[in-house]
């Protein structure tokens, strides 16, 4: 295997597109009408959104993501510095704010404009 990446259907490709290049600093490697792919050149991290009902794909791809079921967990550095920054955007659904978990993890949870799930973390305690 050369890579693993998921690959979103929702009808939101250009406002998703705008949401991960604006807050985490994802680029824009492809795009089309029915697809976009984007990279997170430092971490070569990919993601992928595809519109629902494109004909080129099998009906298994035509419906939508229903919203449940999926988080994105994103590691930082500073989960704080991260919360603070997308904190006052308004186009940042945070459904859970920062808190540090027993397990070592510093995190808080927002919703994309598919309606992904994100966990923002911190990896704090490695044991």
């Amino acid at each position: 295997m050369k890579k693993a990446y998921s690959i979103v259907i929702t009808g939101q490709l250009q406002s998703c597109a705008d949401f991960y290049t604006r807050h985490f600093q994802f680029d824009i490697v492809f795009q089309e009408d029915w697809y976009v792919h984007l990279l997170h050149a430092a971490s070569g991290a990919e993601l992928a959104f595809l519109a629902p009902d494109t004909p080129s794909q099998p009906a298994e791809l035509h419906a939508p993501y229903s919203g449940t079921g999926v988080v994105l967990s994103l590691e930082v550095e500073d989960a704080e510095l991260e919360y603070r920054r997308l904190a006052d955007k308004k186009d940042c659904d945070i459904f859970l704010p920062l808190k540090d978990e027993p397990w070592g993890q510093r995190h808080f949870m927002l919703r994309d404009p598919a309606g992904v799930c994100i966990d923002v973390v911190e990896q704090r305690d490695e044991s």
